[in-house]
């Protein structure tokens, strides 16, 4: 979408917030304020409370209407048994999205983590990083 958003207005966002240290989220939580209340998530208790589905459903799904209507799908990337990234389908739309984006976007992020512990997890020369090969 091009824009900067607060991890608890996106899937991607809300997935490593829920997988984020518990630290992390306790912080999120306190700090938690929304601008207009209009969405699901409009006080720290909602927030607690979608962080607790998302960890248990291991996948966020979600709509927004600020600032474009949208509804997403994410899941968790893992590395082993750490999250270390989040992939998610957007589309436009005020409602739920297709039902048929959940499992696909689970079955891509599974097979991601596949691959990575494959090829040995995030490891790469800090050269690689950088540029510096």
């Amino acid at each position: 979408m091009g824009g900067r958003l607060p991890l608890t207005s996106t899937g991607v966002g809300l997935v490593l917030l829920a997988f984020a240290p518990p630290a992390v989220q306790e912080q999120a939580i306190a700090a938690y304020a929304a601008e207009h209340g209009e969405d699901d998530i409009r006080t720290p208790a909602d927030l607690r409370r979608v962080l607790a589905e998302v960890r248990r459903g291991d996948h966020a799904v979600g709509h927004r209407s600020r600032p474009w209507q949208v509804s997403t799908v994410a899941a968790p990337v893992r590395d082993g048994g750490e999250v270390v990234a989040a992939l998610s389908v957007v589309a436009p739309g005020t409602g739920s999205p297709n039902p048929a984006y959940g499992p696909a976007v689970r079955a891509t992020a599974r097979a991601i983590s596949r691959r990575l512990v494959e090829d040995g997890g995030r490891t790469m020369p800090v050269e690689a990083v950088h540029g510096h090969r």
